[in-house]
Order: structure tokens, then sequence, then C-alpha cells
């Protein structure tokens, strides 16, 4: 049976004349020739039957199996006999197996460049070449961003949030479609007026999530009036803060007091510092050492190369080098010297025996040897001083610094089984059915303690209670208690509800919620920090709009 044909990509228009196997090289040579008796004139569209010449094209194709494919395709060039056509010889063309000018085959293009959107540059590189079908990190970036966006049709429902490009210093907006989960649109800034451009160009939009940025309350206001803005996540939010802090000060205080001896006299004197340098473990030094002599063997290979006559562009291709190397290499007279493993130093270390001198004098309080340190020139961070003293504090055998005012006042308290207080607000915030059996004898014990937590308990049950069973009716009582419950951080965020009633209110009775938009938004800081920030807005959009698509759906590509 012969196998040629079934390697080509279309066997109408071509024919295979030879094939022959490498089996060292691992590669398969087909040797083929194009069919079609008359082609159209591609400015004209005149057949065309007389030829002109012919010449060998050599064409990268997908592989078979471990062996990569060439294809010596003959292709003709043809005249054009239309007297007043502009064109009077033309190449022939294939359209549905080869770009003009091309190299490498369409499905291979293709390929390509989905390998280029799910793992860039560098990356996709390195994957095409274990595949048997390589193209270099600039190849793949530059067919990704030829690629066309993907039309966004008329959306109806969409979530607006921002993502940080640049942490605290730049922002940009994204936009999904809440009804396919897939995003329409990746805008350079969060300014209202973008989002406002954005809507007036699609008018269909009939309901917008966004979270209480007023940026995006202004820009969906001008841009969609008719759109209703539905509001919940960050509501939440607010309200498990202004919890949190209630709880915390609830907390500081033990629920079973026990008076405890005086730190003082638990204290053993400290002689010697507790984190000591480390040495340098054996596999990082193995490392260093294979290092090293992977660059003394490429220094070797370089100034013989280079006495052999070989320039600098040759020796970088033949060995993977960048010419840069290449030179800096054959600069050197003693080959590259020997990485120095110095241990990491720390902005703390010439003030290590003088805090511990403080500490075996008495002192323990981390804020005050950190005052005392900085008037001697220390330059770092107060929490790098407590995380000393807290090492400190282990050494000689006393309980670690904790949030909990008990613990700093020397008391013991009852063990909640609570590891934190943020797993104590999300328990409170569960379902009832599916709360902890201790949660409830623990809130019973807040409420009898302190009124104002006993108010704060009750709304954020009532809030909850609200929200899932979707009651808009009882919002606004829910208001009038927050603002006669005493609690400043609920009488603040009362206030802060009140500014975006309707869209509360909407979000209470709507199933659309800020959910794929957060998930729309974990993949597009996955895909920003695969490029290394080196890349621009144009490219990440187009991995983060095409990515995830059935290739079917893609757009034709051309190179």
């Amino acid at each position: 049976m012969d196998l040629a044909p079934l390697l080509l990509p279309d066997a109408t228009v071509m024919q295979v004349d030879d094939w022959t196997v490498d089996a060292t090289h691992q590669q398969i040579t087909l040797r083929a020739h194009t069919t079609p008796r008359t082609l159209p004139c591609p400015v004209c569209s005149t057949p065309a039957v007389r030829i002109h010449s012919r010449y060998v094209r050599t064409i990268t194709d997908l592989p078979w199996a471990a062996y990569t494919i060439k294809l010596s395709l003959r292709v003709r060039e043809f005249f054009c006999d239309l007297p007043t056509c502009d064109r009077r010889i033309f190449t022939e063309r294939i359209p549905t197996i080869l770009q003009p000018s091309a190299r490498v085959m369409l499905r291979c293009t293709h390929a390509q460049r989905h390998v280029g959107l799910a793992t860039g540059g560098v990356g996709g590189a390195q994957l095409t070449t274990l595949l048997r079908f390589a193209a270099g990190r600039d190849r793949l970036l530059r067919i990704v961003w030829q690629m066309p966006l993907p039309a966004i049709g008329k959306p109806m429902h969409i979530g607006v949030d921002d993502w940080a490009w640049r942490k605290g210093q730049r922002y940009g907006t994204i936009i999904v479609d809440l009804d396919t989960h897939r995003p329409l649109a990746v805008l350079p800034d969060r300014q209202a007026s973008t989002l406002t451009t954005w809507l007036h160009a699609h008018p269909s939009v009939a309901v917008i999530s966004r979270d209480r940025s007023s940026a995006f309350a202004e820009g969906a206001a001008a841009g969609a009036p008719h759109a209703i803005q539905v509001n919940v996540r960050e509501a939440l939010l607010q309200t498990l803060v202004a919890h949190r802090t209630l709880v915390e000060a609830v907390l500081s205080q033990p629920t079973t007091p026990t008076a405890a001896p005086h730190p003082d006299a638990q204290r053993n004197l400290i002689v010697d510092d507790p984190l000591p340098p480390q040495p340098i473990p054996a596999q990082v030094r193995h490392r260093s050492d294979a290092i090293h002599a992977r660059r003394q063997r490429q220094f070797e290979q370089i100034q013989e190369l280079v006495a052999r006559g070989w320039t600098h562009r040759a020796i970088a291709h033949e060995l993977g080098l960048t010419r840069q190397t290449v030179a800096r290499y054959h600069a050197m007279h003693d080959g590259p010297p020997p990485q120095h493993h110095a241990h990491r130093r720390s902005v703390l270390d010439r003030f290590k025996p003088y805090l511990i001198e403080r500490w075996n004098a008495g002192c323990l309080n981390a804020a005050q040897l950190c005052l005392e340190i900085q008037a001697q020139g220390y330059q770092g961070t107060a929490h790098t001083v407590r995380r000393y003293v807290t090492q400190l504090r282990k050494a000689s055998g006393l309980p670690a610094w904790s949030r909990d005012g008990a613990a700093r006042r020397g008391h013991v308290g009852q063990a909640w089984p609570c590891g934190s207080l943020t797993q104590l607000v999300w328990e409170l915030v569960r379902q009832p059915t599916k709360q902890a059996a201790w949660l409830r004898p623990l809130t019973e014990d807040l409420r009898t303690r302190h009124p104002q937590l006993d108010s704060a308990i009750t709304l954020l049950e009532s809030f909850y209670a609200m929200i899932r069973n979707r009651e808009p009716t009882g919002f606004a009582p829910w208001l009038a208690q927050a603002h006669q419950s005493g609690c400043a951080a609920f009488v603040r965020l009362a206030r802060s509800f009140e500014a975006d009633a309707a869209a509360i209110e909407a979000a209470l009775t709507m199933r659309w919620s800020q959910g794929p938009v957060e998930g729309t938004i974990h993949r597009l800081k996955l895909v920003k920090r695969q490029m290394y920030g080196r890349a621009n807005l144009d490219l990440l959009v187009r991995r983060v709009l095409l990515t995830g698509r059935s290739p079917q759906k893609l757009l034709p590509y051309s190179v």
C-alpha cells in the first residue's frame, strides 16, 4: 500500500512522485507536483493554461509519528493572456493547503498558532520542538499577533471588573459574557469613559454585573442607562470586614481567664543567635558545580572554533548561544569564573548582637527594640524585628507573640477550635445546616458578652438569609436596623448601600453574579505572568480572548 498520498493534506491538487525515509535523522521527504491544468489569475480571475516556468518549494508539514515531514513541491508559473490585466506572470497558488510565500503547511501553522495561544513564545517554542513541528518564539508570537479578534455579537448580560496590570499603579477592565462565561473585551484602563464608549458600541446590553467601583457605576449609567446594574460581592466583603473587626475586639479578651506567671519568670537567657547561618546544601553546591562545568566546556568550544576561523554568528548558531555570549567568552583568557554562593545577608545581621544583649537585659518589646536599633541606623521594617523577636521567644521557652490580647498579657484563654479569626468569620457566613457544632456555643457566648457584637451577628445572619432566600423586600428594613444598631462599621456600610440600593435589590432578584468574571480574571493573571510582563496589551488580549475556544470556531488565519 502506498502511504505517501495519505500524508498529503489534499490529494486532489497534488500528486506524489517519490518519497524517501531517512532513519538517521527521522525524516520523510516527499517529492510531489501540482495537478490542476488551469488556474485563475489572482488579479483578473481569467483561467490560465500557458506555463512560464517551474520551481521547487520546500515546505514543512505536520510530523508522522516520530518522523518529520518535508515536502519538495514542484509548482508552476503561468502567463495571464488577458491583455488588460496588470499581472503578466503569476505563481501557482494552493489556498486550501498553503499560503503564498509560506514555508509551512496551513495545517501545521494552525497547530503552531494554538500552541502559541496556550503557552506563549518561549514555552511554545520548546513544546513545538518536542512535538517535531518546531517554530521559534518570534514566529509563534507573530502568528498570534496576526490573528483576528473574535466577533463580539450582541451580548445581553455582561460582567465588568478591573484587573491589575501592575498592582497599585495600572489597571485594566475585563468584560465577560455571563451567558457563555467567555471574555468579550479587555480594556486598557478602568476609566468610566472607556466603559461608556464600549457600551455605546454594544447597545444590546441589558444587564451589567459589577462591583462597587464608582467608575464602573458612572460608566454603566452613561453607556447603558437602560441596563440593570447588579451588585453583591463587594457588599458581602464589606460586611465581613466590619464583622471581623468586632469579633477580633471580643476575642482579644479571654473567655476563661486564668493567671499565668510573669514572662520574666519563664524567660531563659539567650547567649547565641537562634538563627545561625546555615551551610550551603549539597544539592545547591552540586548544581553550581554542574553549571560551572557546562560554561567551561562552552568556553573551550568557543576558543577552539575561533582558532579554526569560525565567525561569532556561526559559533552562536552551532552551540545555541547568542552572539553576545560568544563574544564575551572569546574575550576571556582563563574561562568563566566559578560561582560563589554567599549566604543571604539580612539588614538585621549587624544589629543582632545588640538585640540579644537587650533581650538578656529584660527588654521583650519588639517595638521598643526596633526604635532603639533605628536610632543606630537600622533601615529595615518593624516586621523583620518582630519575626526575630519571635525566634528569641521560642528559644527562651516563651509562647510566640499572638494577636490575642490574652496571650500578650500572660493569660491563657479557652482554645476555640477555629484556627484564626478568618476561619471564624467564614464559619459564621456558612449556611446554618453546614456550620460546625462548636460555632453555636461560641456565638452565644459572644452575644452575651458584647451587645454590639450581638447586633452585628444578627445583622450578618439576616443579611445572608435575605440573600439565600432572595427577598428584596427585606433590604429596606435591614438598612433601618443597621442604622439603629449603634455599630459604627454597620452604619457606614448602610450609608454606602443606600447609594447602590437599586443595584443590590436587583442582585437579590436576578441570577447574575460576578463569579464568571472573577474566574476569567484569575485566568488572565495566569496568562499575564506566563509572559513575564514583557508583552504588550495586544498579545494579552488575543491570548485571553482566543485561548480555550474551539479550533473550528476560530476565524480563518493567513500568514
